[in-house]
């Protein structure tokens, strides 16, 4: 029902609207009965003719002697769901009943659908009590007092609207509840003992709001195990711990659950020393003894968990460190390598590695500039071939051209052409023997950074 309240201010305008395909999967199906509720639903007059002509043409199956009074039934339903759930939608929003609005909506009256009175107002019924009682719940939710329930019958008057009494109180009921839930998981959150519960309790008789002392308690029993977790996930490393926390407790008349607190204790400091031997074991010697020795200073506990905590996850990080990939990668951008850190055995190779890679990046630059030296002597090839192309098409056309007079000026422009392709045919060739120059080094230097690469191993 809630699905298709939330669906309901789209059905009529969606009226008539059903597409063809799923009119002809309807069809095959063959359920009449579910046809007419979806007419009726989507504010369609009943029209079983139509739907069986269009069904005959589209199906294979004809349709079922009763089909007829299926789809009667099915769209006398569809039709009270709709107008059901329009009342419905108004009541549960504190409006007064408008069904005469609704009955001369544009659409309504554009799809001539069928009106229902009853249905609207038995959903507006439904809908006006779900109003109260979600009015109520708010107001026993909030700490008001039953009485609450006179101002809102009297703000329903003032509204002329019918206020549903028994929906108001069975919501406050349940809101109060709520009220006394939050307050025992409020206070065990903060570590107040569950003793508070008197305090509140005269308070609230004082204000006139029912007590429910077992909704607290259970609330409270619930979270005040997680208090203690998240005392002794804080504490671990803030350099306290259980004797400090218990006094405490016993103190104030606080129920302490000493297990729960050193498990989150011990967790926190275990991911603790984990946390610190990777991080050491990046580029770091082996520290743990220096670490504990400093523990109480940096307000952390070394447990028995300690040291396989943080040596694990130093030799970890530390076999990750001392590789020849991580080597030749930071010698590539010269970031300090502390092969001292790593086993005896590798650190020949590590360091050989880290050269390579300082070395891989002297050639990477040299290649780098190698091609670029070999794209632009392979422009300027390109523009003097395109010129000479250009430059020999003038000088056969000028040979050819039977009307071209022969004197000093025409014998002067063919010498100078010709000049200038001899010059230009030197010049090509200065380029493109430049040109597989580069590219030799080009390659020379790709190979050095092959190899390089390839022998750090």
């Amino acid at each position: 029902m809630k699905t298709i309240l939330r669906l309901i201010p789209l059905i009529l305008l969606l009226a008539g609207c059903q597409s063809t395909q799923q009119r002809i999967a309807d069809c095959k199906v063959g359920d009449w009965t579910a046809i007419g509720h979806k007419d009726g639903l989507l504010g369609e007059p009943a029209n079983y003719a139509d739907r069986k002509d269009f069904c005959d043409d589209h199906a294979d199956t004809p349709a079922a002697a009763d089909a007829v009074a299926r789809y009667t039934a099915g769209w006398a339903q569809g039709n009270w769901d709709a107008w059901h759930i329009l009342g419905q939608q108004d009541g549960v929003q504190g409006k007064q009943p408008q069904f005469e609005q609704r009955a001369n909506a544009d659409e309504v009256r554009k799809h001539k659908t069928p009106l229902n009175r009853p249905a609207y107002d038995d959903g507006w019924a439904s809908g006006n009590s779900t109003y109260w009682r979600n009015t109520g719940q708010r107001d026993g939710a909030s700490g008001q007092p039953a009485t609450q329930k006179e101002a809102s019958r009297a703000n329903a008057a003032a509204a002329q609207l019918r206020f549903d009494d028994a929906a108001y109180a069975d919501g406050w009921r349940a809101g109060n509840r709520t009220f006394w839930s939050d307050a025992g998981y409020s206070d065990a959150r903060s570590g107040i003992p569950d003793s508070e519960f008197r305090n509140r309790a005269t308070a609230a008789r004082r204000a006139g709001v029912d007590v429910q002392e077992e909704s607290y308690r259970t609330a409270w029993n619930a979270e005040i195990v997680n208090y203690w977790r998240n005392l002794g996930t804080q504490d671990a490393t803030s350099g306290k711990e259980f004797g400090t926390r218990g006094r405490e407790a016993k103190a104030k008349g606080l129920k302490i659950y000493e297990q729960e607190y050193r498990q989150a204790w011990e967790a926190r400091l275990i991911e603790y020393w984990r946390t610190t031997g990777a991080a050491d074991g990046y580029g770091q010697p082996f520290l743990l003894e220096d670490r504990i020795n400093n523990a109480s200073g940096n307000g952390v506990f070394a447990i028995p968990g300690t040291r396989d905590a943080y040596t694990n996850a130093w030799r970890q990080e530390n076999a990750r460190y001392c590789v020849p990939d991580n080597a030749f990668e930071r010698g590539r951008t010269n970031t300090g390598m502390a092969v001292e850190v790593c086993a005896p055995a590798l650190q020949n190779q590590l360091k050989h590695a880290y050269v390579s890679g300082q070395d891989y990046e002297v050639a990477a630059v040299k290649y780098r500039q190698a091609v670029a030296d070999a794209n632009d002597l392979a422009n300027r090839a390109r523009d003097a071939r395109n010129r000479l192309g250009k430059l020999e098409r003038e000088i056969r056309a000028s040979q050819e051209a039977k009307d071209r007079p022969a004197n000093d000026d025409t014998a002067k422009q063919d010498r100078r052409r010709e000049q200038e392709r001899r010059e230009l045919n030197d010049y090509l060739q200065r380029v493109e023997r430049q040109l597989d120059d580069v590219r030799r080094w080009v390659e020379r230097h790709d190979l050095q950074m092959q190899r390089l690469r390839r022998e750090i191993y």
